[in-house]
């Protein structure tokens, strides 16, 4: 189940929020996912520190400059248990750092933790603002006994076990054949990403083992087997490492303002899924790859997907063999009508791939907005081509020809009137500026903020499409 450090049972939308958190779609991912963040503002960090208490200590030094508050509160827990403290001082010494001052001295040896979630910085949009990346790193450390590590997956009585927070972590597998060819960390973002339950190790000689961000600076305890002179042996203990910077992933940031790009990747998700759960066909997308095996005398072939009818942009085979557009009419943007009636049996393969939209001229192509108080001409990555294509663009794409009974879409355009070296003028908070000039083009405005009405009209017009077309 999947919680926020940010969402409690006392907001409004706690119970909305979780179940959209916890609702998986097909291929096992939840609907709603956090916002990755990395940065906090100063005097307000993400703090997770353990130390071991001496003979009469009650004064411990943080390794971090922390202004706790209301809502930022410091935790104290001694061998696991919360406890309060006294006071909170800069430290005399260090103005980076900080003394926390317990009522007593904790017994000698204790593990006295303290942790503060700290305060994301964010921008205008309350979303989080993204750091440098280039300290960042899954926390990792080799093996004590690493140059002899063993690990055999497919024998129980050679497991291994890492406990933490004092559960178990699942192992990941990865092929020996990509730790000698990827970057560890590049592994490890694809494998254990924004994971907190995960883990994985590299082979001997030099094994080490990488852990997910949630684990960075906590102690932890492994259990390995030790190859040593012919014989097994247990090996492992307690541990705790940090890395000087990690992306985490568990907060919701319900404050923050969403964009069309981003409510519509979810709404497309949530098509997806009905499509699965609903139907026995695949929900439409911007690729059309449909097979259909022909039965005698069929001419009529009626389609998942849609295409641009009339265009003869769809390509059509029969048996392999690429039929002639003249042997056949594109009837709508959905049904195909041949000229002569098909054998049973016939193989009839259609292919449709659509890389610019139909209706928004910044859908599959590279289009700009200008930010009118700043003058910054700001991209609005709608290309699908090239070195990184849209993450945005193929939603649209998918959804853009789905259409009430009424035949009504279900997406729409925003019309711009003014524009400035071709890119569509709004203002700081990105909304579009008009003019007086007469001539319009339909834009999806990917980065346009949604508003309560704006976001509860579109909710309520997929609800009713959604009615229609699976009821």
């Amino acid at each position: 189940m999947i919680s926020w450090a940010d969402v409690n049972e006392k907001d409004w939308f706690f119970n909305e929020v979780m179940e959209a958190s916890n609702y998986l779609m097909a291929d096992g991912e939840p609907f709603i996912q956090g916002i990755a963040y990395g940065s906090f503002e100063s005097n307000a960090p993400y703090l997770y520190e353990e130390q071991k208490g001496s003979t009469g200590q009650k004064v411990f030094t943080l390794a971090a400059k922390l202004t706790p508050g209301a809502d930022n509160p410091l935790f104290v827990y001694i061998d696991g248990t919360q406890t309060l403290f006294k006071e909170i001082r800069p430290n005399q010494t260090d103005p980076n750092k900080t003394d926390v001052e317990l009522y007593y001295a904790p017994s000698a040896n204790s593990v006295v933790a303290f942790s503060s979630f700290g305060k994301p910085a964010l921008d205008r949009f309350g979303k989080p603002i993204p750091p440098n990346s280039s300290s960042f790193a899954y926390p990792n450390k080799r093996l004590d006994n690493g140059d002899t590590y063993f690990y055999n997956p497919f024998s129980r009585q050679f497991n291994e076990y890492l406990y933490a927070y004092g559960r178990s972590l699942k192992r990941i597998d990865v092929p020996e054949e990509e730790w000698k060819s990827t970057p560890a960390q590049d592994l490890a973002k694809k494998y254990i990403g924004l994971k907190q339950d995960v883990y994985m190790v590299s082979p001997a000689p030099s094994a080490t083992i990488y852990l997910p961000y949630n684990l960075n600076g906590v102690q932890v305890r492994f259990i390995y087997n030790s190859y040593e002179n012919g014989a097994l042996f247990m090996r492992g203990g307690y541990f705790s490492v940090k890395s000087p910077g990690v992306w985490r992933n568990d907060r919701f940031f319900p404050n923050a303002y969403i964009n069309r790009a981003e409510a519509f990747l979810l709404i497309d998700r949530l098509r997806r899924s009905f499509y699965q759960r609903f139907t026995d066909s695949q929900p439409p997308t911007q690729r059309l790859d449909e097979s259909h095996m022909a039965y005698e005398g069929q001419r009529v072939f009626r389609l998942n997907g849609t295409y641009p009818a009339g265009k003869k942009l769809l390509t059509v085979k029969v048996d392999g063999k690429v039929v002639n557009s003249s042997d056949y009419q594109e009837f709508d943007d959905h049904t195909v009508l041949f000229n002569m009636p098909l054998e049973a049996g016939k193989n009839v393969h259609f292919l449709y791939v659509k890389e610019t939209s139909t209706r928004f001229e910044d859908v599959g192509r590279e289009k700009y907005m200008y930010n009118s108080n700043t003058g910054e001409k700001i991209a609005l990555n709608g290309g699908m081509t090239g070195s990184k294509p849209s993450w945005w663009a193929p939603s649209v794409l998918s959804m853009e020809d789905e259409r009430f009974g009424n035949g009504d879409y279900l997406v729409e355009g925003i019309a711009i009137n003014n524009f400035v070296d071709g890119a569509a003028v709004v203002n700081h908070m990105y909304e579009v500026s008009s003019s007086n000039a007469e001539e319009k083009e339909k834009w999806f405005m990917p980065y346009s903020l949604l508003t309560r009405a704006q976001a509860v009209s579109f909710l309520n017009r997929f609800r009713k499409w959604s009615l229609e077309r699976f009821k």
